[in-house]
């Protein structure tokens, strides 16, 4: 890994890197436009990730675009986690289900925060997953399902985009592979309903 790779900003560096004030970047943080610094003991630093995603987000901001829609368009699982029901129906949902609850943590849909309590991971694939009056359960099972059916493909894909464009940073690499696995699955199904409907 290069030096410029690894390194690592206290808060005062970051902000004088991109033209900021401290306070203004705690204000980003904040509203989930910039993800959490990292932990070096109890000092918090920022790297070239979040350079990237602060950059991202201040040329946005010139084209126009409202903190509230570059945010939707980042970080659309905090924006819809906010419409699920997460929290205690979900605790509920899946304590009765030890079995379901364990594969979800296991299969990465549900995760155990620190202090116990638990998570979905990703708010779109819970959506894509929930039927019109489905049970949340019923939801993370199938999401379950579809994670376990998947992880080889997962796995294969991702080793193959690494193989074919080692210029991706490997912070960058899961994120470019979930989108173009998106187009291609996209695409598959799009034509599979034109071929039915013809």
């Amino acid at each position: 890994m290069s030096d410029r790779a690894a390194r690592q900003m206290t808060i005062d560096e970051f902000a004088a890197e991109i033209g900021m004030t401290t306070r203004t970047v705690r204000s980003y943080q904040a509203r989930g436009l910039l993800p959490a610094p990292n932990r070096q003991g109890r000092s918090p630093m920022y790297d070239d990730c979040h350079l990237t995603r602060m950059r991202t987000v201040l040329r946005l901001q010139h084209r126009g675009l409202p903190l509230e829609a570059i945010r939707a368009l980042l970080a659309p699982d905090l924006v819809l986690r906010q419409f699920l029901p997460t929290g205690d129906v979900l605790v509920c949902a899946l304590r009765q289900n030890p079995e379901l609850l364990r594969a979800a943590i296991d299969s990465g849909v549900v995760t155990r925060l620190p202090d116990g309590s638990l998570e979905l991971r990703n708010a779109r694939a819970v959506l894509a997953a929930a039927r019109k009056g489905a049970s949340l359960g019923h939801t993370v099972s199938v999401l379950v399902q579809a994670v376990s059916v998947l992880q080889p493909h997962a796995e294969s894909a991702l080793a193959e985009v690494q193989r074919s464009a080692p210029s991706v940073p490997p912070e960058n690499l899961a994120e470019l592979v979930v989108e173009a696995f998106r187009l291609a699955i996209t695409a598959v199904a799009g034509r599979g309903v034109s071929r039915t409907a013809s």
